[in-house]
């Protein structure tokens, strides 16, 4: 596949970008150094990264180019630029985890996922900015929409660089709503997949019953490839104990083999999205009415921010507790108020919470046996104005707490020309069907949108 030329480095999506190179039209190195001087100018203003340095990523080209003159097969991501957030470890970027405390600190290996894309062929583009330990403190990032709003957290980089058109792929992280808040506030694709599809070994342990890795990317295909690449067990992560690597990329390309037919749900936090968003979101139904139908969330819905918020807090406390102890006067005002709250939480309380995890998964089984899909809001809103504040994520806290596959589907925009997404959420441990009806969905919203 010849690329048209007309495509700037930034409109590229990852597999484009491995046939453009394949194609020779640019080596590597070509391809990234422009794409370099793009990003430097661009992060002037976005503040997407939180550590560059062209000198690794012409190392990383260099081993490319060597490997394919000796005659090996070029990876499944040849030259694919991503960012990687600032959580996750890297040998040879830093990762701070946000904060003055880690300043300077190097890993002494990649993360699991991070030696997965490598391996396939990527090029790790640098460190994108992440909220303070990926909590609630914000960055420097601003969204590419308006400067004056925030891109949203905590994987605020990894959302705008992809936004932005710095990298065609971006990994973020989420607890509670750190990759589809953000990807909604700045009108990228994500995926959040099931608990314990993607290894977590050299990812920041914030809360080990709740984190998962995200991706963001410019379509769905893209998120399909870059996840099956990174799926399955590596053999220290016990959340992916015995998980095979998922076959995602052929389902999600694939036709669905039946209409596919969803439902979307208000959430009991309706009454809290903004009136023009509500608008927008009966709109989507009207317009999709006969593959999509309203319907009511089961009552334990009600009960999970609460049970998320304990289980988060006491986790967070026990994961921080060396900074806590040690550089108590590094930590934000904000962090150190969740973490002396989570000192008065009892045992009970954490154990009765985390209970639940599992009785709110299977809550949804009967949704999913008639529809392929959950719709519901992605955020209350447009991302809000200012940089304090990362926004609310309780439209992701259900979909968290049960380890449910959930995605942002880019599709509107609100009159103040900033972007709002739909989240498609699917069944436990059936993302590819997740990813094939969504893509369908997406597909028959453009085509309806534009008769």
């Amino acid at each position: 596949m010849m690329i048209k030329q007309t495509k700037s480095v930034a409109e590229l999506t990852a597999l484009e970008i491995r046939e453009h190179l394949l194609s020779g039209q640019e080596t590597v190195e070509e391809f990234t150094v422009k794409l370099g001087q793009f990003v430097d100018a661009a992060d002037e203003k976005i503040k997407a990264f939180a550590h560059r340095d062209d000198r690794v990523v012409a190392l990383q080209t260099e081993n490319l180019q060597r490997d394919r003159l000796a005659g090996h097969l070029p990876g499944p991501l040849y030259g694919v630029p991503v960012a990687i957030k600032d959580i996750i470890d890297t040998m040879d970027f830093p990762t701070e985890f946000g904060s003055p405390i880690h300043q300077g600190r190097y890993s002494v290996g990649d993360a699991s996922v991070v030696s997965r894309l490598r391996a396939a062929g990527a090029v790790v583009f640098g460190k994108t900015v992440t909220t303070e330990f990926a909590t609630t403190q914000a960055g420097p990032t601003v969204n590419p929409h308006n400067p004056a709003h925030t891109p949203g957290g905590s994987s605020s980089g990894s959302a705008a660089a992809v936004a932005a058109g710095m990298v065609p792929v971006a990994l973020g992280t989420q607890t509670n709503g750190s990759v589809i808040r953000p990807a909604s506030f700045c009108g990228v694709y994500a995926f959040k997949p099931s608990r314990g599809l993607l290894p977590r070994t050299g990812v920041l342990d914030q809360s080990p019953s709740l984190d998962e890795i995200g991706v963001f990317a410019r379509n769905l295909e893209d998120i399909a490839k870059v996840t099956e690449i990174m799926s399955g067990d590596d053999g220290h992560d016990a959340a992916s104990a015995r998980q095979a690597p998922r076959r995602l990329f052929d389902v999600a390309m694939s036709e669905p083999p039946l209409r596919p037919k969803f439902c979307f749900v208000k959430t009991p936090w309706w009454a809290e999205v903004d009136d023009e968003a509500q608008e927008a979101y009966e709109a989507f139904v009207d317009l999709m009415g006969d593959c999509v139908e309203f319907a009511e969330l089961p009552d334990i819905v009600r009960n999970v921010a609460p049970w998320l918020a304990t289980v988060n807090e006491v986790e967070l406390a026990f994961c921080l507790q060396k900074e806590w102890h040690h550089h108590r006067d590094k930590l934000s005002q904000p962090l150190q108020e969740r973490i002396g709250r989570a000192m008065t939480v009892s045992a009970t309380d954490y154990v009765a919470a985390k209970d639940r995890m599992f009785h709110v998964m299977n809550a949804f089984d009967e949704y999913f046996a008639s529809y392929d899909g959950i719709l519901c809001p992605a955020a209350l809103g447009t991302a809000p104005s200012g940089l304090t504040s990362t926004g609310n994520p309780i439209m992701q806290t259900t979909w968290s707490f049960a380890g449910l596959p959930s995605l942002n589907l880019p599709l509107m925009t609100l009159s103040n020309g900033l972007p709002l997404g739909v989240q498609s959420v699917g069944a436990y441990q059936n993302d590819a069907r997740l990813l094939r009806s969504s893509r369908w969905l997406v597909a028959e919203f453009v085509k309806r949108n534009a008769a």
